[in-house]
C-alpha cells in the first residue's frame, strides 16, 4: 500500500456503511489498489463521542503495537482522509486494511481433525503473544479473527486495553460476555478466553447461541450454558470446558494453560 499519491491508486470504491453506523459517524468502504482488495475505515469527528474515542484508541493501538512486529497484526496504513478526495471528508484519518476472510468460517462434520486442531492452536498462539505484550483484545468475536495469506490475524482493537487497566466500562458484546462481566467486573485475560470459548463452541457446533435480551444473555452465560459438542469433535471438550467455566477460579487463567490442554488432545 502506498501512502504517497494514495488516491490515484484507488479503484472500485464502494460504501458498505450500515445506516446505524453512519448515524454514529462510522463509515466503511471497500476498494481495490493495484488489483488487491482493501477495507477503509473512518470516523467522522464530532458525531458520537464514544465511537470517535474508540476509533482514535484503535489508531493509537496500531501505532504502539506495530513496533513489536506481532505476527497477528495485518499490514495496514493510516492515511489522512484529505488525501482521498473521493471520500469527501477533510478531517481525521482512514485505517486501511487488506480484505480478508473469516478464520473460523464454515466447518463440515467430515473436517480433518488435524486442520481443526491447527486452526485453534494457531489462534491461541496469537492470543498468547497479545497477552505477553500486556494487552487484552476486549472484544473477542468470530468476525475479529481473519484469514490472510493462509494465516490467522486479529482485527478491531477499539476495545483493546492494557491488562493492568482498571477500566470497568461495560462495552462488551452480550453474546460473548463472560459471567463476571454481567456482574460489573473488569475485563481481563480470562474474559477474553471465555469469549474465545464461545467463538469455538459456535464454530465446532456450527450453531448460534440465541437470546432475545440482555437479561436472557446474562441467564444463559451465568446459569444455563452447557457444552454439547458433535461426537467427532468431543476430543476438544476439555479445552472448551476450561475456557467456558462460569467461575473465574475454575477457568484457564491464561492462553498458555489452554495451549497445554490442547496439546493433550
Amino acid at each position: 500500500m502506498l501512502k504517497h499519491d494514495f488516491a490515484s491508486h484507488i479503484q472500485n470504491l464502494k460504501s458498505v456503511t450500515k445506516p446505524a453506523s453512519a448515524a454514529l459517524g462510522r463509515y466503511l468502504w471497500t476498494c481495490s489498489i493495484d488489483n488487491k482488495d482493501y477495507w477503509l475505515k473512518y470516523h467522522l469527528p464530532e458525531t458520537d463521542v464514544q465511537s470517535e474515542q474508540d476509533f482514535i484508541h484503535e489508531q493509537l493501538f496500531y501505532e504502539e503495537i506495530t513496533h513489536n512486529k506481532p505476527a497477528w497484526l495485518l499490514p495496514h496504513n493510516l492515511i489522512e482522509i484529505g488525501a482521498i478526495p473521493q471520500l469527501n471528508h477533510s478531517l481525521g484519518r482512514v485505517l486501511v486494511l487488506p480484505n480478508t476472510d473469516l478464520w473460523f468460517g464454515s466447518l463440515s462434520h467430515e473436517a480433518d481433525l488435524t486442520d481443526v486442531y491447527h486452526k485453534i492452536w494457531s489462534v491461541l498462539d496469537k492470543l498468547a503473544e497479545l497477552y505477553e505484550f500486556g494487552w487484552i483484545h476486549g472484544d473477542i468475536k468470530k468476525e475479529h479473527f481473519r484469514k490472510f495469506e493462509q494465516n490467522p490475524y486479529l482485527i478491531d482493537f477499539e476495545k483493546a486495553r492494557l491488562i493492568s487497566s482498571s477500566d470497568s466500562r461495560m462495552d462488551a458484546t452480550p453474546r460473548y460476555m463472560a459471567p463476571e462481566l454481567f456482574r460489573g467486573e473488569c475485563k481481563d485475560v480470562q474474559s477474553d478466553l471465555y469469549a474465545f470459548g464461545i467463538v469455538l463452541y459456535e464454530w465446532l457446533t456450527q450453531t448460534r447461541l440465541e437470546a432475545w435480551s440482555y437479561y436472557e444473555w446474562a441467564v444463559l452465560h451465568c446459569q444455563n450454558l452447557t457444552i454439547q459438542l458433535p461426537k467427532q469433535f468431543m476430543i476438544f471438550y476439555p479445552l472448551l470446558s476450561g475456557l467456558l467455566q462460569k467461575k473465574r477460579q475454575n477457568r484457564f487463567s491464561n492462553a498458555a494453560e489452554a495451549i497445554n490442554c490442547l496439546k493433550t488432545v
